[in-house]
């Protein structure tokens, strides 16, 4: 079962590493401005894996879209709209501080800097498209989390690890099937008309039927 929180997280995963591979192809192994980071859902705990983006998500609140919303198809079957919203944070974690200071700031560029161009960004494309959970990011605002620097690594050695991390704000929805509590997949929902007699309500359709909203 595909999960919204996992799916949050692992669109932004993909959105990074799809943003190195377009700014950065060839990465610099003397350290130049190339340097292309592991970039995981998980904390990095081996050496090779070094330097790293760990990718998280703090949630602030998850709901139903409405009071005592559900969404049926023509055979009576619920589907359920969430809303969720929280900030997605990205920590660069290295063994040295200039390098985390250099992924950090590339990390800023591809993603808030980027996102003020009239172009989509290659980011901005990848985290906003997602084909599960419909997300808007807020990349106006940029939230700085703690730094750190402190002897001892996974692996067992006294080297210092440098941290720095930041968080950007994310909303959005998505669809359950009650049944599976599998998400549904976005594109194949659309909205094409409202129900008569009803006008505030949707029709929209899915391949098993059709979903008609009520409240």
């Amino acid at each position: 079962m595909t999960g919204y929180l996992r799916t949050i997280k692992t669109t932004a995963v993909q959105a990074i590493e799809q943003s190195y591979q377009a700014r950065y192809p060839a990465p610099d192994a003397d350290g130049g401005t190339s340097v292309q980071p592991h970039v995981s859902i998980e904390y990095p705990v081996d050496e090779v894996n070094y330097p790293a983006i760990w990718v998280d998500y703090e949630g602030a609140e998850l709901r139903t879209v409405g009071i005592a919303y559900t969404q049926m198809d023509d055979q009576g079957n619920a589907y359920a709209r969430w809303r969720f919203a929280g900030h997605v944070t990205f920590t660069i974690v290295a063994l040295t501080s200039n390098e985390r200071d250099l992924i950090y700031d590339q990390l800023i560029a591809m993603t808030a800097f980027a996102a003020q161009s009239d172009f989509p960004s290659t980011f901005r494309q990848v985290a906003e498209n997602a084909p599960l959970v419909a997300a808007v990011w807020s990349f106006d605002t940029v939230e700085d989390r703690s730094s750190a620097a402190a002897p001892g690594t996974p692996w067992g050695t006294t080297e210092v690890i440098y941290e720095r991390g930041f968080a950007i704000q994310v909303i959005g929805e998505f669809v359950t099937d009650p049944y599976t509590q599998a998400l549904v997949n976005l594109s194949e929902i659309q909205v094409v008309a409202s129900m008569e007699g009803f006008p505030d309500s949707t029709v929209i359709a899915i391949p098993t039927g059709q979903i008609s909203d009520q409240s």
